[in-house]
Parts: C-alpha cells; sequence; structure tokens
C-alpha cells in the first residue's frame, strides 16, 4: 500500500506535535517532516516530496495563505489541507490552490479521512467552511446565471463528492474524453482553474 508522506506546517509546537500524534497509528500515513515557517516549509517539502501538506493560515512572517501561493507554484503537484482555527479565509485559500480546508476541532478520525481523500484528488471541507461559502454566497446575492447545462450541473456535483473522471464517465455511461471536455468547459463557465476551484465557485454560486 502506498504511504502518504505528510509534512505539517504550523507555528506552533503543541499543535505540530498532536497531529503527529493522531496520524502515527496509520500505516498509510507518514509525517515525513514539519515546518513553523515558510522558509523552512519549502526546504522540507523539496527535500522530502510530500504529497499532502497541512497548512495553518496564521503564521509570523509569511502567512499560511501567502505560503500556499508560493508553495503551488514551487511544487504544482503537492496537496495543501488547510488546517485552521478560522473559518472566514476558505474562499482565499483555494483561491490560493489549497485542496481542503479544515478547523482545528477536527477529529482524529476525519482528519485522516480528509487526509485520504486529498491524495485521492477529492476537496475535504470541513461542514462549518461550507456553510461559510454559502452565507458569503447570500450577502453577495444571487448569483449570475452560468447556462450550465443539465448534465455539466450533474458532473459538477460529482465532483463535489469527490468523484473521479473515471467514476463519472461510468456512472453516466459517458466516454473518457466526454467528461473531460464537460469538465473543461465547467471550468471555462465558473472561470477557474481546477476541481478545488470549481468546487468552492459552485458553492460561493450555490449551485450545489
Amino acid at each position: 500500500m502506498p504511504v502518504i508522506r505528510v509534512l505539517i506546517v504550523d507555528d506552533h509546537q503543541v499543535v505540530r506535535e498532536g497531529i503527529q500524534q493522531m496520524l502515527k497509528l496509520e500505516s498509510d500515513i507518514e509525517v515525513v517532516a514539519e515546518a513553523d515557517n515558510f522558509e523552512d516549509a519549502l526546504k522540507a517539502a523539496k527535500l522530502h516530496s510530500p504529497n499532502i501538506i497541512l497548512m495553518d493560515i496564521q503564521m509570523p512572517g509569511v502567512s499560511g495563505l501567502d505560503a500556499t501561493r508560493r508553495l503551488k507554484k514551487e511544487l504544482p503537484d503537492c496537496r495543501i489541507i488547510m488546517l485552521t482555527l478560522y473559518e472566514e479565509y476558505i474562499s482565499e485559500a483555494i483561491e490560493a490552490g489549497a485542496e481542503g480546508y479544515l478547523l482545528k476541532d477536527i477529529k482524529r478520525a476525519e482528519l485522516i479521512s480528509a487526509i485520504r481523500a486529498a491524495e485521492q484528488g477529492k476537496v475535504p471541507l470541513s461542514p462549518l467552511s461550507k456553510d461559510t461559502l454559502k452565507e458569503m454566497a447570500a450577502a453577495k446575492g444571487e448569483a449570475d446565471e452560468l447556462q450550465l447545462s443539465e448534465r455539466e450541473l450533474t458532473i459538477l456535483r460529482m465532483i463535489a463528492n469527490g468523484k473521479s473522471t473515471s467514476q463519472i464517465k461510468d456512472e453516466l455511461f459517458l466516454s473518457d474524453a466526454t467528461v473531460k471536455r464537460d469538465v473543461r468547459s465547467i471550468f471555462d463557465k465558473l472561470n477557474v482553474r481546477n476541481r478545488s476551484e470549481a468546487v468552492a465557485e459552485a458553492y460561493k454560486k450555490r449551485l450545489i
């Protein structure tokens, strides 16, 4: 079984140690390094090639949001999950390139599930984070009409539920090329670059 390599980035030692304790019993998850600032996080990421980076938002110097942007430019294949006390930065985090957004009161089983989900290309969001996105959408008023087809809307909802391209084509009886074309059309209509941004934008516009 492939091991999911995790880098923990948080400026509080007690938090880093707590996360290590939560993950150490899992045979398919290994904490390969930890860091308390962006510079050390970048060095550790380049050295250890983690699959998943758990990133705090409030850190001295470079914030977790800026660190996410810069890490995604340097190492675009790494998947970053924001792990924070604050609900209100979810939209910015997704726009910065984060694949997930969790609150620090998360339970051990939920954190482990989220790490595995992110490794599989899914988008783990805490329930409160989803609520925050919906509230932000309500505050901005009704979303613009995006002209998504019924099939595109179905595929968008399946993406939000963590379905892969292969699962979508099998469940909708479509070809691989058709699903990929529809996903690209969804991205274009939502003006996003990837699945994480598409899910965030869909929640903001109350499409799912």
